[in-house]
């Protein structure tokens, strides 16, 4: 049966209750933190251009990087920097780092979700929703949490949109930048490790964690410590049953970090997501994608490896093609609602903008599937902030569960006698 992409994702939007009705426990570690958000645009620039020689400097960067259409992260040295944002810019502060963003969808869609947080200050616990489960004796709602110690230093996301200018600039496309001047610990959250090995125990192999947020620990002894840590929390979910571990990759301050980082946990993680500018900054020298997807599936002896664009997502996998597209296309859907309401939202329909470009060819080599879908791709998102989070936990939501029974094989775009042998382009609708 031959579709539409509009069609496809139409009926996907119906699966998603019974995937968070049947969904088993996702462990989300081992960071987060505070971001406080402004706009980056004219007038931000100004005030920035106005201000001491850092923040002059710190305002070239940002447009430096809004006019390449560079989001990412940096870390930027200027012990004053938060202080001085604070006083001069308009700031709105909200919950940051992958494994929380992770944490907060699951929750609202319905699936169990533990948070690690050993960092449970004051600030922080006021940006956590009151339903987001921490580790104490057993699972604890956050609003059940006290909070104690003192707050940390946050993190400063600048976030702009395609086409408004910046100082002059017109970025190409619609980011945010994430800045931070200090280094952090991971969490080391006890309870969270006893807990998440006595749950994943009962999951029958099934189950997901994430490991994120080593791009935020710099250099040296503090990146070894927080891997050799990241190794034990790894090899006790292993033991207690768990079917997938992924590291969520972002920008690091150097190739080296980055790279120390992917060998560290090596045998640790199954599975590892990106961005499509980081896997280029990983694989500059690759021609192909799906060469280097896999390469990359082979170096760290993985089981899948992803990676997400503005308008598609694409995959190599050596499990299941289809699931894995299903996968795909969740985590696109509820990324797509996020960027289209400004927050994580349950979708009840696509976006009226949301349009669909071609997709890589999908390939078989071997024992890899190279799997792809379009995303409902927005021009103009009222946000583009955690998306790439709120792409993998859709994607953690189908794999990290058994094959539901009463969900088969969805009818794709394109029917197998149109796809080839090797490969397939897929058609798209507007």
């Amino acid at each position: 049966m031959q579709t539409s992409w509009h069609e496809a994702y139409t009926s996907l939007q119906q699966r998603i209750k019974t995937y968070a009705r049947h969904a088993h426990w996702t462990m989300c570690g081992l960071s987060l933190c505070v971001d406080a958000f402004t706009r980056l645009d004219d007038r931000s620039d100004a005030l920035l251009r106005a201000g001491p020689p850092p923040a002059q400097a710190l305002a070239a960067e940002l447009r430096r990087r809004a006019q390449a259409g560079i989001g990412g992260e940096i870390r930027f040295d200027w012990p004053d920097g938060p202080a001085w944002l604070d006083a001069h810019l308009s700031l709105r502060t909200a919950l940051g780092g992958t494994p929380a963003h992770a944490a907060r969808l699951l929750t609202l869609l319905g699936a169990p979700a533990l948070l690690s947080l050993e960092h449970r200050t004051p600030e922080q616990i006021a940006v956590l929703d009151p339903d987001m489960l921490l580790a104490g004796d057993g699972p604890v709602r956050a609003a059940e949490v006290r909070a104690e110690g003192d707050d940390r230093p946050r993190v400063y996301v600048f976030e702009y949109d395609a086409e408004e200018s910046i100082g002059g600039v017109v970025p190409p496309r619609a980011s945010r930048i994430i800045l931070r001047f200090h280094d952090f610990d991971l969490e080391r959250d006890e309870a969270f490790l006893r807990l998440s090995q006595h749950l994943l125990r009962q999951e029958s192999g099934h189950g997901s964690g994430i490991l994120a947020g080593f791009n935020s620990l710099g250099a040296g002894a503090r990146l070894d410590a927080g891997l050799r840590e990241a190794r034990l929390i790894a090899a006790a979910w292993r033991r207690a049953g768990i079917g997938l571990i992924h590291l969520e990759m972002a920008g690091y301050e150097s190739p080296a970090c980055r790279d120390h980082t992917l060998e560290g946990l090596t045998g640790a993680m199954t599975s590892i997501g990106m961005s499509l500018s980081e896997f280029r900054a990983l694989d500059p020298d690759t021609v192909s994608l799906e060469d280097g997807l896999i390469q990359l599936g082979e170096r760290f002896g993985l089981e899948r490896v992803s990676v997400h664009a503005d308008d598609w997502a694409i995959s190599a996998t050596r499990s299941d093609p289809d699931r894995e597209r299903e996968a795909l296309m969740m985590g696109c859907l509820l990324a797509s609602t996020r960027a289209a309401t400004g927050r994580l939202a349950v979708p009840t329909s696509l976006p009226d903008e949301a349009r669909f470009e071609t997709p890589p060819p999908e390939a078989r080599h071997g024992d890899w599937s190279i799997v792809s879908c379009p995303s409902p791709h927005l021009r103009r998102p009222r946000t583009t902030l955690g998306l790439g989070d709120t792409f993998m936990a859709g994607c953690l939501l189908v794999l990290g569960q058994p094959k539901l029974a009463g969900i088969g094989t969805p009818a794709w775009p394109l029917a197998p006698e149109d796809r080839g042998q090797d490969a397939f382009t897929a058609s798209h609708s507007s």
